[in-house]
């Protein structure tokens, strides 16, 4: 029996029709879905940012306390829980690895697009296919999406409160929608959620003169019953059973000083290799009197001002990757506006922002990857990676630049959208690669194996240990964390009592660490990957390929971790 669908008009269309009208579209969200799922599982967590919300996830779904986020007994104050809940909802139904802690990251970056073609205004079919590319193909906008943390997801729902506000110009139905979003943002990460999607609303009121906005989208019965059922249940949960994370969570300050220093170029590349395009839609659609505010481009002033907006809440927190949250309503703006050029043959506006374009796009490339890999020198082994990126871009640049000058723009927006999903291709592997240079999956998963350890880091502080070992480790000589609450840091004397104990203790160490004071008595070298080691007072008790034995060869290697006069015992078998 065939499937059916019943259309908005009210007439019922076979699922086959539905594929057959909608045929793009879902091309679009394959290609993208397969671009952003890709490989999401392949490498170990990067620390500290995917370490600490992996590790908090995990820690709900294993001891299943949800409302009282931590990392084993260290408890982390000041965040809202709802990204920690699919977390662990996630890595029980999935299977704990990295694939179930970026899965919601990765679906959100879809949403995004979603929300962005959403926000265009009804019946620019063409410049919501372009949106959504658009979004779903900028650099920031896709590396967040990629990361086991909550900011792409927090991104795609203030993304849908806009597009829901906007869309309500033609529907007010949509103001549900808007206020769910904000509601669960604020569920997701905090009271911003809700407020600056509400603040976005009520400045283009205030631009407008319009009070009508308010009482037909903000002031909507149904909507704002469902934001007070779904806050007041959330902020009724948090009271009962962690009755000071509400206070925390509404006081919680920035990370760093304001500054626009960072906010403007992390966007500026983010947006890449659309950057251009944004700035020419943005000037196109700014205001030039008090009766432009007035005309019927409205949506395009209220995407213009939540932009402005979320671009201010990124400065003031300090945070790139809330950035993010800027690029669905540019892209939305920018959509609108491509497709509006489109329609009206405006060819020499449409070279214009090309131009634009692909200037940005060779200074960002011949500027932006110098300074990139000066500044962090691990990424030069993953300048294999970036230079086949780098390539597409510059194919993206001169298709533009070639139909534009050959007046054929629709070829060159089709063009122009497939050049820059491929460019997202090579991309995976720069995470692979930093993954292999900071991540300790391997480190972590040789250490799970031992039973009944103390474990110990030494001159770090890597959350995602917790991940994979589901054991609490004690800071030697360690930076601490911001966010946890009863973080402890122990010096050499205290891990030296724990190392001469009954009890066996593994260290985790760099590998070209030094130790301010040698370790007592026997050493033994458990797992070594080059960049770091896990030493051990006792032999381990368990046979496992995850453990990796020492040689011989390795004894000068070890003398640094044993004390005068002691014996370091190596295994020269697999354990």
């Amino acid at each position: 029996m065939e499937s059916a669908f019943s259309s908005r008009r009210g007439e019922t269309v076979s699922l086959k029709t539905f594929c057959s009208r909608h045929r793009a579209a879902l091309l679009i969200a394959l290609i993208l879905g397969y671009l952003y799922l890709r490989g999401i599982g392949d490498h170990g967590l990067l620390d500290p940012l995917e370490g600490v919300h992996a590790s908090i996830g995990a820690n709900a779904a294993f001891q299943g306390s949800s409302l009282r986020p931590g990392i084993g007994r260290t408890p982390y104050l000041g965040k809202s829980t709802g990204f920690w809940w699919l977390e662990a909802l996630s890595l029980h139904i999935l299977g704990w690895d990295e694939f179930s802690v970026r899965f919601w990251p990765a679906l959100a970056g879809l949403g995004m697009a979603a929300a962005a073609a959403l926000a265009v205004r009804r019946g620019r079919v063409r410049g919501a296919r372009l949106a959504a590319v658009i979004c779903g193909t900028s650099l920031l906008g896709f590396a967040a999406s990629q990361l086991a943390a909550p900011h792409a997801l927090y991104a795609c729902l203030v993304a849908f409160a806009l597009a829901g506000f906007v869309r309500a110009w033609d529907d007010r139905h949509y103001a549900v929608l808007a206020h769910a979003a904000a509601a669960l943002a604020f569920i997701v990460h905090g009271p911003e959620g809700i407020l600056l999607p509400w603040l976005c609303l009520y400045l283009y009121s205030a631009l407008t003169d319009d009070p009508k906005v308010l009482t037909r989208s903000l002031l909507y019965g149904p909507g704002v019953a469902v934001t007070v059922l779904l806050v007041l249940s959330y902020m009724l949960l948090l009271r009962l059973e962690n009755p000071m994370a509400l206070t925390l969570m509404l006081c919680r300050t920035p990370a760093a000083l304001p500054s626009a220093s960072f906010a403007l170029p992390v966007l500026a590349v983010g947006s890449l290799p659309w950057t251009g395009f944004l700035l020419r839609a943005v000037a196109a659609s700014w205001p030039r009197s008090g009766e432009d505010l007035l005309n019927p481009e409205g949506p395009r002033l209220l995407l213009l001002t939540g932009a402005g907006v979320l671009l201010l809440f990124g400065v003031f927190m300090g945070d790139a990757l809330t950035l993010v949250s800027c690029l669905a309503p540019l892209a939305a703006l920018t959509g609108d506006c491509l497709d509006e050029w489109l329609d009206k043959d405006r060819v020499r506006v449409l070279q214009g922002a090309v131009a634009l374009n692909l200037i940005y796009l060779l200074l960002a490339l011949t500027v932006g990857l110098l300074l990139l890999l000066g500044a962090f020198p691990v990424l030069s082994s993953a300048l294999l990676s970036i230079v086949p990126w780098a390539v597409f871009l510059i194919l993206f640049g001169g298709a533009s630049w070639y139909y534009a000058k050959t007046r054929q723009p629709s070829k060159m927006m089709r063009n122009l959208s497939a050049a820059a999903m491929l460019a997202l291709l090579p991309l995976a592997g720069v995470f692979d690669l930093l993954a292999e240079n900071t991540s300790v999956r391997e480190a972590g998963l040789a250490i799970g194996n031992v039973d009944r350890c103390v474990l110990a880091q030494y001159v770090m502080n890597r959350p995602s240990l917790f991940f994979y070992t589901l054991k609490d480790s004690i800071l030697v000589n360690s930076p601490l964390m911001p966010g946890f609450a009863e973080q402890k840091v122990e010096n050499d004397t205290a891990l030296h009592l724990l190392w001469e104990g009954k009890e066996r203790v593994l260290l985790l160490i760099g590998s070209e660490q030094p130790l301010i004071a040698p370790l007592p008595q026997e050493v033994n070298r458990l797992y070594d990957a080059g960049r770091m080691m896990v030493l051990s007072n006792r032999k381990p008790p368990l046979r496992t390929d995850a453990l990796q034995s020492a040689s011989s060869a390795d004894v000068e290697l070890a003398r640094p971790y044993r004390g005068r006069g002691t014996s370091i015992e190596l295994q020269h078998d697999r354990l």
